[in-house]
């Protein structure tokens, strides 16, 4: 129910942002088609269960520290005589701070029991804990796999946010290139009725003898070329068409309904990263390399908390399970002390193991000292360019509109008969070339405006 609700939102909210609606078709702008991607494409869906799974591996790494039950029953008869008759229960807990705690209930008899394992007929109680004062006692592997598995789940976060800004980045570039191929062909059909008019023009003054059979020729060959140029920038809006279709996901919508919408007065304001570094240095790249040296340190205290001995010392109180419920404990009487010592003499494993993580913290730092550094440079270069290539789609709207002036007054010259078809064939030329370069520049002009917000890394933040 809450997807058909959320369904219906987005289905809504594009109809309502879009100028109309005819035959089926939806128009939608830059910002629709890329929420739409980030909310329903199946790449980004996956990559957000990715954050859920690593959510999970945290939980199962915290299982290292919940309480656990445990029990073991031994029974032998054998010759109609009772060998033995074990119970053992109890729970155990591993704190935290790296103490073990345990508490519980044993039972034993039988005839041929060791003599040290015998207990009160009414069994025993037992609480007691066990303390690492050497090597874990500051960490050790489970808090130390803990400590890693909760940067490596903040970690996915970042891992997410790039993957869906390199997503939203080929996605929007499709879009622009598919737009650009619309207008392209735009610009070629009308091309094409241009030349077709004009052959007509020109076969009609030829059969009254006001135009040579050359011009007729002429006027063919170019409305031939035309249709070569129409036929060409059909095929390339046919393959953007289809190509775009693999980003629009919207539910309940054929793919091929749609239909772009562009302000092409569009200016972008954007935010100056050379001049507020910390676009630069929140980067989720740079963030992700210091999650990594985040993890790597904490690998490398746990292979210098091994240069200490292994030293565990064990304190149990016991005391028989008639009394258990008097809390009449007799410390100096009733216990159980252990001490464990383990200690390798030349610790070369501990040595090699901290001196990897060492030198794995030096590659981390050196990546970071490269990614900062191209970070910086994609930043300035694509801040720059936006700017240029605004400054292009200006020049080139301007210059195609003058060209398309000279044009229509070359082709009323013609009419008139005050000038040659060689002429009005190359101002239509330079038209088209202007034309096509203002559809270019334009395109490129908003792809860059994209490539910027990507290499801040926030193009899902921005849309």
């Amino acid at each position: 129910m809450r997807n058909l609700r959320q369904n219906s939102f987005y289905f809504i909210f594009l109809s309502l942002t879009s100028f109309g609606q005819l035959n089926d078709t939806l128009r939608f702008n830059e910002a629709n088609f890329l929420k739409q991607v980030k909310d329903f494409a199946p790449a980004v869906l996956n990559s957000g269960l990715e954050v859920g799974i690593q959510n999970q591996e945290f939980l199962a790494v915290k299982s290292a520290f919940e309480p656990k039950l445990m029990g073991t029953y031994a029974l032998k008869n054998f010759n109609n005589q009772t060998y033995f008759n074990r119970l053992n229960t109890g729970i155990k807990i591993k704190t935290p701070l790296g103490i073990r705690v345990d508490g519980g209930f044993a039972s034993n008899d039988g005839i041929y029991l060791n003599p040290e394992s015998n207990l009160p007929v009414q069994g025993l109680a037992f609480a007691g804990v066990e303390i690492p004062i050497g090597a874990g006692l500051l960490t050790d592997e489970d808090r130390t796999a803990v400590k890693q598995q909760r940067i490596e789940r903040d970690a996915a976060m970042l891992v997410n946010q790039l993957a869906v800004n390199d997503y939203l980045l080929e996605a929007g570039e499709s879009f622009w290139e598919w737009y650009g191929s619309i207008m392209m062909l735009q610009v070629s059909e009308e091309a094409v009725e241009l030349a077709t008019n004009r052959l007509n023009f020109v076969k009609s003054k030829n059969k009254i003898g006001e135009s040579a059979d050359i011009d007729t020729l002429e006027a063919f060959i170019n409305f031939q070329n035309r249709q070569a140029l129409n036929l060409s920038t059909l095929v390339l809006w046919e393959k953007n068409k289809n190509f775009v279709q693999n980003y629009i996901w919207l539910p309940d919508q054929r793919p091929d309904a749609f239909q772009p919408e562009v302000d092409m007065n569009y200016t972008a304001v954007l935010p100056d990263s050379l001049v507020d570094n910390d676009f630069i240095s929140t980067h989720p790249l740079v963030r992700l390399l210091e999650a990594d040296s985040l993890i790597n340190r904490a690998g490398m205290a746990l292979a210098r908390e091994y240069y200490k001995p292994q030293v565990d010392v064990a304190l149990k109180l016991q005391e028989n399970a008639s009394d258990f419920g008097q809390f009449d404990y007799s410390p100096a009487e009733n216990h159980y002390v252990g001490v464990n010592f383990y200690m390798p003499l030349l610790l070369r494993k501990e040595r090699a193991k901290a001196k990897q993580l060492q030198l794995k913290e030096s590659i981390i730092s050196n990546k970071k000292t490269e990614i900062l550094t191209k970070i910086y440079n994609a930043q300035r270069t694509y801040f720059a360019n936006t700017a240029d290539l605004k400054s292009s789609v200006i020049l080139w709207g301007q210059a195609t509109i003058n060209y398309r002036e000279l044009l229509r007054a070359e082709q009323m010259r013609f009419n008139l008969g005050e000038s040659s078809l060689f002429i009005v064939n190359s101002r239509e030329l330079k038209w088209i070339e202007a034309r096509e370069k203002y559809i270019k520049s334009y395109v490129e002009y908003r792809k860059s405006i994209l490539r910027y917000f990507h290499a801040l890394g926030s193009l899902p933040d921005v849309i």
